[in-house]
């Protein structure tokens, strides 16, 4: 079994620069905030951080709904488009059929929509047309969805799965986008990481990858240690939930590692 010298790990761990999460972008260190979307926001939002018990898939912060209450946070930049790609990662507490994306014409009028089933499956619809995809309760779950209203068709994906596709006839433009608990249904939920597009597909980032090379080694286990050690003190950058499941604990560490170990280490 390889040593590591942790003290040298978590000296430059301290002195390194956390990088915040993509769905609250960048804010100062240490602090999380959702007032950067250009669209505002309920007021029923909790941002994440360091000092706060919400759960985060990627980076300090996260954002969190509170149970059977409208809370979302809004984008206009899309500013009316005829295509947006877009993922991000919902931990889901649901009880109910949630609504926790949707896609809005200028005047408001919903284009498309996300609902999360108490089961961890997704189904995105628009205009009457619906594709769902299957994910897990009590986990992580990425949404990954391909939105084309000038192809007429548009995908949807969970976890990395094969995308699935349906024809639509498209009801206009996507002026603006909002996430969160859409429509107050019943159970906390966690999001975390959104990111859209215009065309490119985003993909899901890398269980346990802390560094942004791509490729888990000894440094992502040490990065993950020094956080669960230090009882959140030192946080760790990139995705630090291997497990997925919510929490930042021990067994991230030990299963990672044993991947590294293994020479598994290259991100899917």
């Amino acid at each position: 079994m390889k040593m590591f010298n942790l003290n040298s790990r978590l000296a430059k761990g301290a002195a390194a620069t956390i990088a915040l999460t993509l769905l609250l972008g960048a804010q100062t260190a240490m602090a999380c905030t959702v007032g950067n979307w250009t669209g505002g926001n309920s007021g029923n939002v909790i941002p994440g951080g360091p000092d706060v018990n919400v759960a985060r898939y990627s980076g300090v912060c996260a954002m969190q709904t509170p149970s059977a209450a409208t809370a979302w946070v809004q984008d206009d930049s899309p500013g009316g488009i005829d295509r947006i790609r877009a993922r991000f990662y919902v931990f889901s507490g649901n009880s109910a059929d949630a609504v926790v994306y949707r896609g809005l014409a200028a005047g408001g009028a919903e284009v498309f929509r996300v609902v999360l089933r108490a089961s961890g499956a997704a189904t995105l619809s628009s205009n009457g047309a619906a594709v769902s995809s299957n994910g897990n309760d009590n986990s992580w779950n990425s949404v990954e969805i391909d939105w084309n209203g000038t192809a007429g068709e548009m995908s949807l994906s969970m976890n990395g799965n094969t995308p699935q596709s349906i024809a639509f006839t498209s009801p206009g433009q996507v002026a603006s986008v909002r996430v969160g608990n859409l429509n107050g249904a019943a159970g906390t939920m966690n999001f975390d990481a959104y990111e859209s597009r215009r065309t490119t597909e985003i993909g899901r980032l890398c269980e346990g990858e802390t560094s942004g090379d791509n490729i888990r080694t000894n440094d992502d286990v040490l990065e993950i240690f020094a956080e669960v050690s230090s009882a959140g003190t030192e946080l760790a950058n990139g995705q630090p939930d291997f497990t997925e499941d919510g929490a930042i604990t021990n067994d991230d560490v030990l299963e990672l590692f044993e991947i590294v170990a293994n020479a598994q280490g290259e991100c899917p």
